[in-house]
């Protein structure tokens, strides 16, 4: 009898507590999935959604697109107390250390998720990480903007950026992520990490350029690298080594054979009696 109580107390027991652990797993996975980063490569922003800038201004999307230099998109908001500017400050060291000039090459948009945030909130944000962009240029180049809930939610949806509201930390809950566009507003590419490689950066814009930027290397660059989104970097894929791999094999083969066949032709004619 005491056996057998002492068994149902084991089974209560571990039910209970797997019945306990399952809401809490669910909740976060709920919660990751609720700040994250969704692949939506090769879906347009809407030209038409509207914002206010730091200075204050309407802006509409289509200032920007359609026009004629990519665009380094960061969505976030102008209060975060840690990532944010963790990603802004990366960001702006790695693409300091390119060669591609902000307003020339590139521009830079700052969307925040925060619907009670100002212009005001904006401008003291870019004063405060303009310097950390040492390139001429980057006060014109870089627009921050603010707007309504259903603008900012419909930006976030086309590009993927789901985030939401953690009372429990009393901050916003979202992904570290630069999104590239293309002039025509198309996403072509999203490294999603705080800390960011200036190569791996040049790249996304010559990417996202669509052939106006960059030299023939950035191209060639592009041709034999794949980006990686496990370690958000561009790398050698295994299928591109093999193809390497396999031109090599080819050109010593036809090398090794013209050397033979030169040898061949040398070799004297033995004389006939």
């Amino acid at each position: 009898m005491i056996k057998h109580l002492l068994l149902t107390a084991c089974f209560a027991s571990a039910a209970l507590a797997q019945g306990a652990g399952m809401p809490v797993t669910s909740s976060l996975q709920m919660r990751e999935e609720a700040a994250s980063q969704l692949d939506t490569i090769g879906a347009v922003v809407d030209p038409n959604l509207s914002f206010t800038d730091e200075r204050g201004y309407p802006f509409q999307l289509r200032q920007l697109f359609p026009g004629t230099q990519p665009v380094v998109l960061l969505l976030g908001y102008y209060c975060c107390p840690a990532m944010c500017g963790e990603v802004m400050g990366s960001a702006f060291r790695a693409l300091s250390e390119t060669e591609l000039q902000p307003g020339t090459d590139f521009r830079i948009l700052s969307v925040s998720i925060d619907p009670k945030e100002t212009p005001a909130t904006a401008l003291a944000r870019k004063q405060a990480f303009l310097p950390k962009l040492k390139k001429t240029g980057g006060d014109d180049a870089w627009r921050l903007l603010v707007g309504d809930e259903a603008n900012v939610k419909r930006l976030c949806e086309i590009t993927g950026f789901r985030y939401y509201w953690s009372q429990h930390t009393n901050q916003f809950a979202h992904p570290p992520s630069l999104i590239f566009l293309t002039p025509q507003g198309k996403i072509s590419r999203i490294i999603e990490n705080t800390a960011f490689d200036a190569g791996d950066l040049r790249l996304a814009l010559v990417e996202a350029g669509e052939g106006r930027l960059g030299t023939f290397w950035d191209q060639l660059k592009l041709n034999c690298l794949t980006f990686d989104p496990r370690t958000n970097s561009y790398s050698l894929a295994a299928m591109t080594l093999m193809r390497i791999a396999g031109a090599i094999t080819v050109v010593v083969i036809a090398v090794m054979i013209f050397v033979m066949l030169r040898k061949e032709r040398r070799r004297p004619t033995p004389a006939i009696a």
